[in-house]
């Protein structure tokens, strides 16, 4: 007799630990002492039934778990059961007869052009003015910046190479690969972003902080900056600028999308810029941007039936 919370823990340590990047193994950990060992814990492998883990799926919900959440948890438990099943402890994978919520579409909020220009107004004097900037201009991720080593970066050409990230853990961060290939790769520099890494490299030569191998971005000691941290500095500027606490600073990302598909950049050429895996991705996030888009293109048929049209006769 096995509970769960003794096969969880088993999972996690003896078929996990080595398979997942070291921040997901974080969150699954997370989520296994929070959300599922508190309500099936103490109940045996063998004797959990779909309707256990549905009626954890519905508390969780009512309990204001956001249904993304929800799905994290049935990875973990679906991934523990078919571990469970090759193991001969149970006969099949009840997770498999579970019905999960639905997922919300949320929208991409991205900051207007008068709430673009307060945030740079009130970031210029800040020490991530350049990283807030570049990310506006490249629409690159907070691991992406934050992983930026200057071997990676081509003023004079143009540039910047994605090889790693940045990723919050217990303690601090850790440099690890991208997730994806589609991750990877060159990202071009537009020249506010070039001018504006050219006079951060000169403040971080005058620190000493300055060498190739060094973060882009980095503390006042030359240390990468804590994920967390950047976030605080973010939410900082923001509140000087007044702007709304919807704005995160993955709205930047979306900010830089956004002008893009406004100045009639294709769907497609986002996608390849956002490093966007699949089309469909880019299409589900920014699909009321491209509506708008295309009421605003309409509407500029506005003029010619204002009046009202004639019809020529036949």
């Amino acid at each position: 007799r096995i509970t769960v919370r003794e096969w969880l823990n088993t999972w996690l340590k003896d078929y996990k630990k080595n398979a997942l990047r070291i921040n997901t193994y974080e969150i699954y950990e997370i989520l296994i002492n929070k959300h599922i060992i508190p309500a099936l814990g103490g109940a045996a492998v063998q004797e959990l039934r779909p309707e256990h883990i549905q009626k954890l799926y519905n508390d969780k919900i009512a309990e204001g778990l956001s249904p993304k959440s929800v799905r994290h948890l049935h990875t973990i438990l679906r991934g523990a059961f078919r571990q469970a099943k090759k193991n001969r402890l149970v006969s099949f994978n009840i997770t498999e007869s579970v019905t999960l919520p639905a997922l919300k579409k949320g929208q991409a909020r991205a900051l207007t052009l008068e709430e673009q220009a307060k945030f740079l107004k009130a970031a210029k004097d800040c020490r991530h003015y350049a990283a807030f900037l570049l990310k506006m201009t490249t629409g690159l991720r907070r691991s992406e910046i934050l992983g930026s080593r200057w071997r990676n970066v081509n003023l004079s050409k143009g540039y910047l190479v994605i090889q790693e990230v940045l990723v919050p853990v217990k303690g601090g961060a850790v440099y690890q690969e991208p997730k994806t290939e589609k991750s990877k790769g060159k990202v071009p520099l537009i020249a506010p972003a070039i001018e504006g890494l050219k006079l951060h490299r000169e403040r971080m030569m005058f620190e000493g902080n300055y060498s190739k191998d060094g973060p882009v971005f980095c503390t006042k000691t030359g240390k990468p900056i804590n994920p967390r941290d950047f976030n605080r500095a973010f939410e900082r500027i923001r509140a000087r600028a007044g702007i709304s606490k919807e704005v995160t600073v993955h709205s930047l990302r979306h900010t830089y999308a956004t002008r893009l598909l406004e100045l009639g950049v294709s769907l497609k050429e986002v996608q390849e810029l956002l490093r966007h895996a699949e089309l469909s991705t880019t299409a589900d996030i920014y699909a009321h941007v491209s509506e708008e888009l295309k009421r605003a293109a309409a509407n500029r048929l506005t003029d010619l039936f204002q009046n009202g049209t004639k019809m020529a006769p036949s």
